[in-house]
């Protein structure tokens, strides 16, 4: 079985980091769509701060 280099961005809902990004890249561009769409940032919370970060790194892309 590979390895595969995708950590989890939410913990509690098992979110991998790629499936924020690919919200993002399709247009969800704030938490609460990431919520939404991804389920993520639904359990705990913590992981709040990380998803902001990776909707600016994804946003800062584009730009």
């Amino acid at each position: 079985m590979p390895l595969v280099d995708d950590p989890l961005v939410c913990l509690c809902m098992h979110v991998p980091e790629s499936e924020v990004v690919a919200a993002v890249r399709v247009g969800h561009r704030d938490l609460p769509a990431i919520r939404e769409a991804t389920g993520a940032n639904t359990g705990c919370g913590d992981c709040a701060p990380d998803i902001e970060d990776l909707i600016d790194d994804v946003r800062n892309e584009a730009a």
